[in-house]
């Protein structure tokens, strides 16, 4: 029999911010803010502007890629190096403003997004950060609110053991750092025919709510196993109107991009701070 996995792991529907599986009836795509809607910045970092935009595009989500200085600040940043070529993990919050003076801790991040009523996914950059970004979720008053997401399990697991509360995406397909865009599309490609019957076993090693997927190793398939398991699908990173058709004639939930406005087009659905969701 199919599990239903809560954040927690347990055999409870997970919580539903935009995150009610796709149905037969009422189904809608729904929409992530990639990188803090910040692609086009250098580094992909996030500025008060770009993030209170999300508010603007009304999208369900907003993805924050997070990583940690030297000196244990929890920074917004999509790219660990900086131009000098040093990484983020080396220098302390000073040096690397020095370098990047736009970006935004972890703490003034949520004090921009706290004005909008978008669920907030955070990527780990560096599976090392997942202890403490876990304690800092799990300090939250909102906990409903927020996610966590990579391809690490065991950081996965780390969060789950320190922020319990906090719905944990799984990322697919598992690609080690460094080895490239090109990497990445053969592995999400060659996985395609066995990634939907090992759904069940990836969603409970972590206790997972949702599965973020490369959208090339998106299939109808796939996202029909996710559904008996009662976990949503959300595809990565949807920029192009064919891909965004492809994704949603799959039956994906929730699509990753940058270009929130120009898919919702693509998809001739109407941009409304109310999208219907799935009730049952």
């Amino acid at each position: 029999m199919s599990r239903r996995w809560s954040a927690a792991g347990s055999q409870r529907s997970p919580r539903t911010r935009g995150l009610s599986p796709a149905c037969h009836h009422r189904w809608q795509v729904r929409f992530i803010g990639h990188a803090g809607l910040a692609s086009g910045r250098p580094g992909g970092t996030p500025t008060r502007q770009t993030l209170a935009g999300a508010e603007g595009l009304h999208v369900d989500w907003i993805e924050v890629d997070v990583c940690r200085s030297a000196d244990g600040t929890l920074l917004l940043r999509h790219d660990l190096a900086l131009p000098s070529g040093r990484w983020v993990g080396s220098m302390s919050a000073a040096e690397v403003r020095r370098e990047d003076p736009d970006v935004l801790s972890l703490d003034e991040g949520a004090e921009v997004l706290a004005q909008s009523g978008a669920g907030v996914l955070v990527d780990l950059k560096d599976p090392a950060d997942a202890t403490p970004v876990a304690t800092w979720l799990a300090a939250r008053a909102d906990p409903d609110r927020w996610a966590i997401c990579t391809d690490d399990v065991a950081a996965l697991q780390a969060a789950r053991a320190g922020a319990p509360r906090v719905a944990r995406w799984r990322t697919l397909p598992r690609v080690p750092a460094g080895r490239g865009e090109r990497v990445r599309r053969i592995t999400a490609c060659a996985l395609r025919g066995r990634l939907p019957g090992q759904l069940d076993r990836l969603a409970a090693e972590v206790g997972a709510s949702a599965f973020s997927i490369d959208r090339w190793a998106v299939t109808p398939r796939l996202c029909a196993a996710a559904r008996q398991l009662g976990l949503p699908v959300a595809a990565w990173t949807v920029n192009s109107a064919p891909a965004a058709r492809r994704m949603a004639a799959a039956g994906v939930d929730l699509i990753t991009t940058d270009r929130v406005a120009e898919m919702r087009a693509a998809l001739n659905l109407q941009d409304s701070g109310a999208t219907a969701r799935c009730d049952g």
